[in-house]
């Protein structure tokens, strides 16, 4: 028996402006149904609002039996995710997407009668609250993240989050629906991706469908209205794409139902509805005993690890400051997520530090750690005691050092003193990620004096509380 590559499908569903693209998700939904194929579309607030003006309700009785997922209440509608959260730090920024965002996604749990299975990125407007917001919008995972573990893993967690990786999508697909060179080039190239996808650790395959409206359309109805930051006025007709031929709509359809069955002629595929695929990643891991010692047998090494598949790296500091207290970790677990660093640091802190602790500066310097973890659910940038002001990364770092030389058992008997030695503060995959955001949030459908700086250092901060999704 192959090991298969579980394989799911999305849309994006937000044209509130062409009638047509209503028309488009019922097809699309009718015609995977037929297919026995369940897909996720992503609605947002504006497209559901617009439904329920020209009282076609039918396009969410069309979604039945397929997942329903949230997309954001306006799309690009200035001021977007990113640039509504532009002046906001951590905490404000989390309770801002959820003000902005629970009025859709509750309109559409309303209309649907269904829990809404994910968030969509909209376009490339993002921020690290986000997935932060999440819990307290009840949504339980998030599509298009730009965050990543480094490991190649699909789903993962961040910012507390279940996440699936945009750079890990194929698509849109859309693009090669309406081609027949590059539709043909892709069923050529599928049973090796599914393959690769059915080998990998995760055997998670997302393939990006793309937008119904471009089933319909031959542009977007976004960039003709607010490219660059235009806004129209309220109460304005926006303008509108022109048209696909009959003929094109029916030759992306056929194709789609032709791409169906060519993931289906590979052995090595099964299709899984999106919601079910979130549910087996979202349990519990289970941690024997000895978890620990694994656990820091992943996390060795001179780089800040995020491919564990227990604990991000902040789970692990926050874990090894709770057995300093003398907590047997082992039998209690690691507890809930936590968080990268979201404070900044006061300027007059430097991150100069002793080049050691004695044991029971250590103490206090760990129970900083556990009291600022249990007050924010975030770690501190600086771990800070008796004015001593040790960067996270260096107590991390040096506290592995601490324990590859020592019983796991025996840190709550401290060595007289333990040497501090400066680390890179953060993960190395920050980098990957913060480079991809800002490159990508760079484009259309924002200001272009948009100020990502803070977004940037926040998103950054987060690769800490990176770790990879187990499966059930």
């Amino acid at each position: 028996m192959p090991r298969k590559a579980q394989v799911f499908l999305t849309f994006d569903v937000e044209d509130p402006v062409t009638p047509a693209s209503d028309d488009a998700v019922v097809w699309l939904a009718d015609l995977l149904r037929e297919k026995g194929v369940s897909a996720a579309f992503f609605v947002t607030g504006d497209k559901a609002r617009a439904l329920v003006g020209r009282r076609r309700l039918d396009v969410i009785e069309a979604l039945r039996g397929h997942d329903i997922g949230y997309h954001t209440n306006h799309h690009s509608t200035h001021p977007t995710v990113a640039e509504y959260l532009e002046s906001y730090g951590w905490a404000d920024g989390v309770a801002e997407v959820v003000r902005r965002e629970r009025s859709g996604a509750d309109l559409i749990r309303d209309l649907s009668g269904q829990q809404l299975c994910g968030f969509a990125t909209a376009g490339t407007s993002w921020g690290p609250q986000v997935p932060g917001a999440l819990a307290d919008l009840n949504i339980p995972a998030h599509v298009h993240s730009f965050s990543r573990t480094g490991g190649s893993h699909n789903p993962h967690w961040y910012a507390g989050a279940l996440c699936f990786a945009r750079s890990e999508a194929i698509g849109p697909v859309e693009d090669d629906l309406q081609d027949p060179a590059r539709f043909a080039d892709l069923i050529g190239r599928l049973p090796q991706i599914i393959r690769r996808a059915a080998r990998s650790q995760d055997r998670v395959l997302h393939l990006y469908i793309g937008h119904p409206t471009i089933f319909v359309n031959q542009e977007f109805w976004d960039g003709l209205n607010y490219a660059s930051g235009r806004n129209p006025e309220p109460g304005t007709d926006l303008a509108a794409p022109p048209p696909r031929s009959s003929a094109s709509t029916r030759t992306m359809l056929n194709n789609l139902a032709q791409l169906v069955d060519a993931v289906r002629a590979v052995p090595e595929a099964e299709f899984v509805a999106l919601s079910d695929l979130v549910a087996s990643r979202r349990t519990t891991p289970a941690f024997p005993q000895g978890w620990f010692a694994t656990a820091l047998s992943e996390a060795a090494g001179p780089d800040i690890r995020t491919t564990s598949r227990l604990l991000s790296p902040a789970q692990l500091l926050y874990t090894l400051c709770r057995a300093i207290q003398g907590e047997d970790v082992d039998r209690a677990g690691p507890g809930g997520e936590v968080l990268g660093p979201v404070e900044h640091p006061e300027p007059a802190e430097q991150a100069d530090h002793p080049t050691w602790l004695d044991d029971k500066q250590l103490r206090k310097v760990a129970e900083s750690v556990c009291r600022t973890v249990a007050a924010t659910g975030a770690l501190p940038t600086l771990a800070r005691t008796d004015g001593i002001a040790v960067p996270v990364a260096t107590l991390y770092g040096s506290l592995l050092d601490l324990v590859t030389r020592r019983p796991v058992d025996t840190l709550s008997s401290l060595p007289g003193r333990m040497p501090l030695s400066a680390r890179t503060e953060l993960p190395p995959i920050a980098d990957e990620i913060s480079e991809h955001y800002a490159r990508r949030v760079r484009r259309w459908m924002h200001r272009p004096d948009l100020n990502v700086t803070e977004l940037t250092r926040l998103t950054r901060a987060q690769t800490w509380s990176l770790r990879a999704a187990v499966a059930a």
